[in-house]
């Protein structure tokens, strides 16, 4: 899928963390956001992406691989080489995978970052997104709360090649380890970024280790966790708030989860500023600029916020430009 649109700058900039200053190019560029694959994560990245091109007059473009597999990702990376684009932002499915067609890219002249998820072997620039690692550790602390401090877990990834979701995993892993020694991660479980595979494989999960205690998802298909856990409550064999479940990211169904209280808080990256620091950090890069990585934080949703949480995350963004592509 290959979308593309070129719109009017915006008045205002956001109060965003740049290169130092990032100015409109003399002649129009085209930047190409590459997420991992199809997914609802990904439209407040590239509505990020899009209305910061809007501001600098780059003509941006969304090429987006029909699964989450590294060889389909390469493929439209080796398109876009081929089309002589100027600037790539990529989500890595992998590290490793992407070194030769990222160092091909930046043999041809095309720059190349990546966001939401690094390839720290590759030779992008920088990384935009989240701190991983620490998201990982900031998810162990609030689920051990919930825990209080023992019991046995499940964590569940979607794709274990991508290394943004290991670091989660590791901060995850390491922090409950240390603050919380009686807490047992009896597995992670391989769900693919799939809400239908995750829910088959919650009801495994549910079947294999019935005194489980809570589920915790690195990546964002904890829904399909949800709707395993409610069918099982449903039918008998699990009672109300017996499985405690958390996770990343806020989709719809897990935003209504949490409304509803079957879903006890989630991990919202700020997505649209990913997009935003995209364009501003290719830009730079044109320009000569060296890049750096950016963490772009993240905010803890649970009942009490997920009503204002959205409000208070765009405060950053006042004067940028909602309009879509």
């Amino acid at each position: 899928m290959l979308t593309s649109c070129t719109q009017k700058a915006a008045t205002t900039t956001p109060p965003v963390t740049t290169p130092s200053a990032t100015t409109t190019p003399a002649k129009q560029l085209t930047f190409v956001m590459v997420p991992k694959g199809v997914h609802p994560y990904y439209i407040p990245c590239y509505q990020g992406f899009v209305d910061a091109g809007a501001k600098y007059g780059i003509k941006v473009e969304e090429a987006v691989p029909q699964k989450f597999e590294v060889p389909l990702q390469v493929q439209v990376i080796e398109d876009l080489i081929a089309q002589k684009v100027d600037g790539i932002a990529i989500s890595a499915n992998d590290d490793a995978g992407l070194v030769p067609v990222i160092a091909e890219a930046t043999k041809a002249g095309i720059k190349v970052i990546t966001f939401d998820a690094p390839a720290p072997s590759s030779a992008a620039l920088c990384y935009i997104g989240t701190d991983n690692e620490s998201a990982g550790s900031a998810a162990a602390t609030e689920m051990a709360k919930l825990m209080g401090n023992k019991g046995n877990l499940i964590i569940l990834q979607g794709g274990l090649a991508a290394s943004n979701l290991n670091l989660r995993t590791k901060g995850f892993k390491e922090t409950m380890a240390k603050i919380a020694p009686n807490i047992k991660i009896l597995d992670v479980v391989d769900e693919q970024g799939d809400l239908s595979v995750t829910q088959t494989k919650t009801e495994a999960i549910l079947e294999a280790y019935p005194k489980l205690n809570a589920i915790f998802a690195v990546s964002a298909e904890i829904a399909g966790a949800n709707s395993a856990v409610k069918d099982a409550i449903a039918k008998g064999r699990l009672k109300q708030g017996q499985v405690i479940l958390g996770g990343f990211d806020d989709v719809t169904t897990t935003l209504d989860g949490i409304k509803d209280g079957s879903i006890a808080f989630c991990l919202v990256q700020k997505t649209y500023k990913m997009g935003w620091l995209s364009i501003e950090n290719l830009l730079a890069a044109t320009q000569g600029k060296t890049l750096q990585n950016i963490d772009t934080g993240m905010v803890i949703v649970t009942k009490a916020n997920v009503a204002t949480y959205m409000d208070d995350m765009k405060k950053e963004f006042a004067g940028a430009t909602t309009g879509g592509s």
